[in-house]
């Protein structure tokens, strides 16, 4: 791993994209990491896998989540990325949980804690793993699931299907709330999207719905648990 960037690129990178590496793995063949307005960004071809706590779509999420009306202690964060889910909850929302993470890509895994987990001091138990063969063998069970599991641009089939939603209910403590990321920028998405809340999620979750979070869809298992 790349030493991570100085002080001088660090300023630079408020007018500029900063390349910081390139890596090409099984998974995910063209990884780019660039340092972005002060925060590492980690590009895909035709993806945002992780930026920091401009990660909009969980920033915006997190901002509405009712963080009052339940006691959170504890974390699963399905597709860790560069680890932009613990990082924003702990540097900006200043939320102690324990987290643990599930990440296919140990290339990803290492990035994570090369250049945000290990300087930021933020421990994260990581499975170097595929998220559906975790959810069928693991037991624990967590107050906040946050789903975020991409190929590129697309979810696995495999996580999409009500056994994958009844799996990851079941890791649900009581009272706890799953959110689950999904493109919605075209009319495709939006059809897919209306089809998974129909067939799938709301028959896993019905008290759950959407939220429409610039380009993004959440779903989340309990509207009762966000702000109005």
């Amino acid at each position: 791993m790349k030493r991570p960037p100085g002080l001088l690129k660090k300023w630079l990178s408020h007018l500029i994209e900063v390349p910081v590496a390139h890596y090409s793995t099984p998974y995910n063949p063209n990884l780019q990491v660039v340092l972005h307005r002060g925060r590492y960004k980690l590009l895909t071809d035709g993806a945002i896998y992780s930026f920091g706590d401009l990660y909009y779509n969980y920033r915006q999420a997190f901002e509405r989540l009712d963080w009052q009306a339940h006691t959170y202690s504890s974390c699963l964060v399905l597709g860790l990325g560069m680890a932009s889910i613990p990082d924003m909850l702990v540097s900006k929302f200043r939320k102690d949980l324990q987290f643990t993470a599930v990440e296919i890509d140990e290339v990803i895994a290492m990035m994570a804690y090369h250049y945000v987990l290990a300087p930021k001091h933020i421990a994260v138990q990581v499975f170097t793993t595929d998220a559906v063969s975790f959810l069928e063998w693991h037991e624990e069970t967590y107050d906040l699931i946050c789903s975020d599991v991409f190929v590129g641009d697309r979810i696995p089939q495999e996580l999409e299907t009500l056994e994958a939603l009844e799996a990851m209910r079941d890791l649900l403590n009581p009272g706890g709330v799953l959110l689950y990321n999904r493109l919605g920028r075209g009319l495709e998405d939006i059809d897919k999207n209306l089809k998974f809340r129909d067939e799938v999620f709301l028959k896993v979750f019905p008290s759950g719905g959407y939220f429409d979070m610039d380009g993004n869809w959440m779903f989340v298992s309990s509207l009762d648990a966000f702000h109005k």
